[in-house]
């Protein structure tokens, strides 16, 4: 030990660290994580994965900055985020990041997802990776959701009020859901607010957390690019091609293909320095837009919540708008707003269960017309929902 400290600093560090390498690989570990196989083509639009992960970072450590300040309680709520905003700039900053970086990483997700779907990364042996990452999608809503109902001003509350009286639509365990949730049956209340706090930091937060481990590891496993433009042959003997190809292939890339025409990719780059740098690029772009954002514009705060009220207009976040938008277009019945809510959730599990519903071996869009003029047709659904409810709400 004595003759240890009595070393010079470097050798110290340099001995410090053979140490801890020797006990955990972490040379090992870092090296494939650095010079693994990547496709060269598409490396630009493959970027939306990694910045997902790290948008998801920034709301975990915002967030838990929020947590020092913030009183989950019906009554003071609005009082702390108040102070927060009036007395703390830099507090209102964080909350402002946080807020926006929830609007950033919906779009971001959601525009991994339509990759995803239009290049057939979803299909063989890539299935689990789409399950779990439309999961993670979901997730991510319900965070977004449930994160707008906690700040207890007049928007938050009214927000919570039609929430969670959705599930009163369900059939048969609608009612019961409801009662759970918010703890007094047919009115929002301390309890509720309880247990949109503890679904919003603890249930939702580890679910999320134990997918995107489940979804890294799937995607360690069969690589990072399963897009339809990396991997067709492109000679008349793919046989020789691919024989080829699969000789020079390095993991994680399958070394046996898993159909005729797919295997490998045409040409591949190191992930350092070349994938990384674009990653690093478009996160750089995104966490600045949200730094921006959130000291410019900040997170908005109206009155305190007021049950009583008559004169309140609610004013659904955008990424609840076609939701809402459904509410307003359907008839005030309970019957059609059940069909509606079956329908949503049919629609909902058909998107995470995508890869089993289109089985066939084609990739390229299109030779997919019966699964992307669907996927086109919701897609524009959304789009005119929210630009209906945009309208109706803000005149524009």
């Amino acid at each position: 030990m004595i003759r240890f400290l009595t070393r010079p600093f470097s050798s110290r560090l340099r001995a410090g660290y053979r140490w801890i390498d020797e006990r955990t690989g972490s040379t090992e570990l870092v090296h494939k994580g650095l010079y693994e196989a990547v496709p060269e083509k598409g490396g630009w639009a493959y970027t939306l994965g990694s910045a997902t992960l790290v948008l998801i970072l920034l709301q975990l450590f915002t967030g838990i900055f929020l947590l020092l300040d913030y009183t989950p309680s019906f009554s003071q709520g609005y009082d702390s985020l108040k102070f927060l905003q009036d007395s703390d700039h830099f507090g209102a900053w964080v909350r402002g990041m946080h807020l926006w970086g929830a609007y950033v990483l919906i779009l971001v997700i959601g525009l991994h997802m339509l990759r995803t779907f239009f290049s057939a990364s979803y299909k063989r042996p890539r299935e689990l990776n789409w399950v779990s990452g439309a999961i993670l999608f979901l997730l991510v809503m319900g965070l977004a959701i449930s994160g707008a109902m906690l700040p207890m001003d007049q928007a938050a509350y009214w927000t919570m009020v039609v929430v969670t009286n959705i599930p009163h639509y369900i059939p048969f365990i609608g009612d019961g859901i409801r009662n759970l949730w918010r703890g007094s049956g047919d009115f929002v209340g301390q309890t509720s607010l309880t247990r949109t706090f503890a679904i919003h930091i603890w249930v939702l937060p580890f679910l999320l957390f134990s997918f995107i481990a489940a979804h890294l590891y799937l995607l360690r496993r069969h690589g990072e690019f399963g897009s339809w433009v990396n991997y067709p042959t492109e000679s008349e003997d793919p046989e020789k091609e691919l024989g080829e190809r699969i000789a020079h292939a390095e993991p994680p890339y399958p070394t046996r293909r898993v159909e005729r025409r797919w295997a490998v990719p045409r040409r591949t780059v190191d992930f350092f320095p070349n994938q990384l740098f674009k990653d690093t690029v478009i996160s750089v772009l995104l966490i600045a837009v949200i730094f921006v954002f959130g000291f410019v514009v900040g997170a908005p705060l109206s009155e305190p919540a007021n049950p009583a009220t008559l004169s309140y207009v609610p004013t659904p976040e955008w990424f609840f708008l076609p939701l809402d938008q459904v509410l307003v277009l359907a008839p005030g019945t309970y019957l059609i707003f059940a069909v509606a809510i079956v329908v949503l959730f049919v629609a909902l599990l058909c998107m995470v269960l995508l890869p089993f519903l289109d089985r066939s071996p084609e990739r390229s869009p299109l030779r997919r017309p019966e699964v992307l003029l669907p996927g086109l047709f919701l897609t524009a659904l959304l789009i005119l929902l929210t630009v209906l409810g945009s309208n109706r709400l803000f005149n524009l």
